[in-house]
C-alpha cells in the first residue's frame, strides 16, 4: 500500500558550509501543519473577540517551549530505558536534529510556560485555550507523515495488507534481526493510525465549535481536545514498541501520561459546565455553613403574662 511512496528524508540541502544544511521533510510537514492550524486558530480568536497579536505571541512561546520540553522528555525516557550513554554533553541533550522528541512532554511543558505568560499578561486563558486543541490535532496529524518518510513510528509485525516495509537500518531491536524478521516483514503503520485519529478529532472539534460556540463555557473545547487526544494516544501506545515501558510490563510512561490527560479533560469539561463542583467551591460553601449564625430562640414566657 505504501511501498511506492518512499521518499528520501532530506527534502533539499541549503549550500551553506562544507556539507550544507539538510532540510528534512519531517520539519517541513511540521511547519505546514502548524501553519494550517494557526490560520484557523487566528480566525477563531477574532470571532471570539480575542487579541490575535497576543495569540501569535503565545503561540510562538508555546512552540519554542514545546519543542524544548519535548526533547528533554524524550531524553529522560531514553535514559530510563538504558540509553544514557548517547548523551555525553548538553549539546547532545538539546540537539533536536539528532532525532527524538516526546509530544506529550512538549505539550505539558508548553502549557506550563503559556500559563505563566497568560497570568503575567492577565489574559482570559481559557478563551485562547479553546483554539489550541484543534490546532494541535491538525498540526500533529500532518507532521506524522514525516515519521512515515523517516521510517519511524511503526508498530509490531503484521500480515495486514497495509503493513509497512522497514529498511533494516531503521529497525529497532528485536526487529533488526533479519533472520527472525526477514526483509519482507511488514509492520503496523502506527503513524497512520494516529494521523487518522487526529484528523477525525480535528473535524469533530470543528463541528462542536461551530455548534456550541457561545453556549459552552470557555475551556470546554480544550477539555474535549484533551479527552480525544489523550484517549487516542493511550490506545496508540499499544502499537509503540519504541517507547520506554514501566518495568517489565507493556504499560509505557507515555501511556500513563496520555490517560491522565484524558481524565483531566473529563474533569475539566464537567467542572466548567456545572456538572460537578470544584473542591474550592465545596470548601467555600462548607465554610459559609459553619460561619452562618444560628437563629436566636426567644425565651418562653409563663401563661398569663
Amino acid at each position: 500500500m505504501f511501498d511506492a511512496l518512499q521518499l528520501d528524508p532530506v527534502a533539499f540541502t541549503i549550500p551553506i558550509g562544507e556539507n550544507g544544511i539538510a532540510i528534512f521533510w519531517y520539519g517541513i510537514l511540521v511547519v505546514v501543519g502548524i501553519a494550517i492550524g494557526t490560520a484557523w486558530a487566528a480566525r477563531e480568536v477574532d470571532k471570539r473577540r480575542g487579541d490575535v497579536d497576543e495569540f501569535y505571541t503565545g503561540l510562538l512561546i508555546a512552540v519554542v517551549a514545546g519543542y524544548l520540553f519535548a526533547r528533554l522528555t524524550y531524553v529522560l525516557l531514553d535514559v530510563i530505558d538504558g540509553n544514557g550513554a548517547r548523551y555525553g554533553s548538553a549539546l547532545d541533550v538539546l540537539n533536536i536534529r539528532s532525532g527524538g522528541v516526546n509530544i506529550l512532554g512538549g505539550f505539558l511543558g508548553a502549557v506550563l510556560v503559556v500559563l505563566i505568560y497568560a497570568r503575567w499578561r492577565r489574559l482570559a486563558i481559557w478563551k485562547y485555550a479553546d483554539v489550541v486543541g484543534p490546532t494541535v490535532l491538525i498540526a500533529q496529524a500532518i507532521g506524522r507523515w514525516g515519521n512515515f518518510i523517516n521510517q519511524e513510528l511503526y508498530g509490531p509485525p503484521t500480515e495486514l495488507s497495509w503493513g509497512l516495509l522497514i529498511d533494516a537500518g531503521n529497525r529497532i531491536a528485536p526487529y533488526n534481526d533479519l533472520v527472525t524478521y526477514p526483509a519482507e516483514t511488514r509492520f503496523h503503520p502506527t503513524f497512520l493510525y494516529e494521523s487518522l485519529w487526529l484528523l477525525l478529532g480535528f473535524g469533530l472539534l470543528l463541528y462542536i465549535n461551530s455548534r456550541f460556540r457561545g453556549r459552552w463555557a470557555d475551556g470546554s473545547l480544550f477539555a474535549t481536545f484533551m479527552i480525544w487526544w489523550g484517549a487516542g494516544r493511550t490506545w496508540i501506545e499499544f502499537f509503540r514498541p519504541d517507547q520506554a515501558a514501566i518495568g517489565e510490563s507493556s504499560i509505557t510512561y507515555s501511556m500513563v501520561v496520555a490517560l491522565l490527560i484524558a481524565l483531566a479533560g473529563v474533569y475539566t469539561l464537567l467542572l466548567f459546565n456545572g456538572r460537578i463542583e470544584s473542591g474550592r467551591a465545596r470548601r467555600r460553601r462548607s465554610r459559609r455553613r459553619r460561619l452562618k449564625p444560628k437563629p436566636r430562640r426567644e425565651p418562653e414566657t409563663p401563661d398569663g403574662e
